[in-house]
């Protein structure tokens, strides 16, 4: 039997297609299907409430309220907290139910008898560790008998909805966003790539030849090794070539003691003044190729390779246990704190790029947005080939995300701007070509939109047509409602509970 694996995605979606109803066949099953249940969905500041009921009949048990709630700080499902649910007339509670906690994550189930038919304002309120939070609905209806129940034709619901329930948004990274009309600069999107700050990239050479012997580099640093200045990379075992380290400092040990020498003879007249300069001189010139190879007092004349700056190894070339030639690059060392994005701007757009100009950027293959901190320098010629103006920007690298070497595309505001409904990048989909976003019309319905888009600064852009403000966008888990959209099993617009 062969097995294939799945994305926590894609199980989510397939598990919550399967979900069987959560309520077996009644006769208040039989009037939810004449009755259709009252759908409400609301957002504040806190939670998204998505609420399923049934018609409320006065006096009578009628079947559970479905009150999911979710903590928009993150889109999880609240697991701890009381909820009480007030129905009110003229502003005075009528009613007042009480639920200690969820009946399970993120779903409140509550079966009221209003004693009385009117029109209620319910208020619910959600008091727990995660979040605090109040939903208001200002009319719910509770009927004297079933023959004033609204009947399912006059709730018809629009066709072409796309179902993602609670269970599927609940267990991948999910955020929705007003779309809300905005200022968004004028900018232009060019290729770019992250670089070390100048001074920031040392390639650490072998001085001298050597045998980077075995035992002596078993502590060496690999790659993505942080390393302090000063700190051993290697160290080389002497060799017999002419220009070894171990030879030069034994050169220069010999001329310290012929000039101690000649200073002693000269002073007692054994020697001329000219012979006691050429050897100062000798010595002089052994102690520069000295300091040239970089070499310490070791007593053990093997030449210790240090790193010249702090920072993370980006690449090494030595094998323990080789040999290593004069000259030949060993190690490659970067301080990643701040970096450069080198930003290959068209020549049209650059020349008038003002001084406090940011970017944002996003690396190739990869949705997060970084912002650049501060414009350092505009190229002063145009490339000939591919006409445009070589741009950096200092770039935080607190966290280390960036790597130098990455490819990835930068938004650069270059002057102007544009005023409409706006969204963030992140929420517009390429859908065989067509520019699109999925807008949540409910807490378990979402359409999809074909856009227009106009400008954008990288990290929102102007929708010319496709919404309208106050519609609610996924600005992340839109892929997977795309796959729930494409799926040929129908989901229903809601389930029981």
């Amino acid at each position: 039997m062969s097995h294939r694996s799945f994305s926590p995605a894609l199980l989510a979606l397939a598990l919550a297609v399967a979900l069987p109803a959560c309520r077996g066949g009644s006769a208040e099953e039989t009037q939810e299907h004449e009755h259709p249940s009252v759908v409400v969905t609301q957002w504040n500041d806190s939670t998204e409430l998505f609420l399923e009921y049934p018609h409320l009949l006065a006096g009578r048990q009628t079947g559970n309220w479905a009150i999911h709630l979710t903590n928009r700080r993150d889109y999880t499902p609240l697991t701890a907290g009381s909820l009480t649910v007030r129905f009110l007339q003229g502003g005075r509670p009528a009613e007042v139910f009480t639920l200690e906690k969820p009946a399970r994550n993120g779903i409140f189930l509550l079966d009221p008898v209003v004693r009385r038919p009117g029109t209620y304002q319910v208020r619910l309120e959600l008091n727990g560790p995660q979040v605090r939070s109040v939903h208001v609905l200002p009319e719910v209806a509770v009927w004297a008998d079933e023959g004033q129940l609204p009947h399912a034709e006059e709730e018809a619901e629009a066709g072409g909805a796309i179902s993602f329930l609670k269970e599927q948004q609940w267990v991948i990274p999910f955020r929705v966003e007003a779309a809300a009309e905005a200022e968004v600069a004028r900018s232009a999107s060019a290729p770019a790539e992250v670089v070390p700050v100048d001074g920031a990239q040392a390639v650490v050479s072998a001085p001298a030849s050597g045998i980077a012997d075995a035992a002596a580099n078993r502590s060496a640093p690999s790659v993505g090794d942080f390393v302090r200045a000063g700190q051993v990379l290697a160290v080389l075992a002497p060799t017999a070539e002419e220009g070894g380290y171990a030879r030069t400092r034994g050169e220069l040990e010999r001329l310290q003691r012929e000039a101690a020498r000649a200073e002693r003879l000269f002073a007692a007249g054994a020697i001329p003044r000219k012979r006691l300069e050429e050897t100062q001189h000798e010595l002089g010139v052994a102690r520069a190729e000295a300091r040239a190879m970089g070499g310490g007092p070791d007593a053990d004349y093997r030449y210790r390779v240090r790193a010249p700056i702090s920072g993370t190894v980006t690449e090494r070339r030595f094998v323990p246990g080789g040999r290593v030639a004069a000259g030949e690059p060993l190690f490659t060392v970067v301080d990643p704190r701040t970096v450069w994005l080198r930003v290959r701007l068209p020549a049209a757009e650059a020349g008038g790029l003002p001084r406090d100009a940011r970017a944002s950027f996003t690396l190739e293959g990869g949705s997060r947005s970084f912002a650049a901190t501060r414009l350092v320098s505009v190229g002063g010629a145009v490339d000939p080939q591919t006409r445009t103006v070589p741009v950096v920007f200092a770039v935080e690298n607190a966290g280390g995300a960036l790597k130098v070497g990455q490819f990835g595309r930068a938004s650069v505001p270059v002057g102007g701007s544009a005023r409409g409904v706006a969204i963030p990048g992140s929420a517009i989909l390429d859908d065989n070509g067509q520019p699109v976003a999925f807008v949540q019309t409910g807490g378990e319905s979402f359409e999809r939109r074909r856009l227009r888009p106009g400008e954008s600064d990288g990290a929102r852009t102007v929708v010319l047509e496709g919404l309208r403000p106050g519609e609610m966008v996924v600005t992340e888990g839109a892929y997977q409602v795309r796959l729930a959209s494409m799926s040929n099993t129908p989901m229903s617009g809601g389930h029981a509970h």
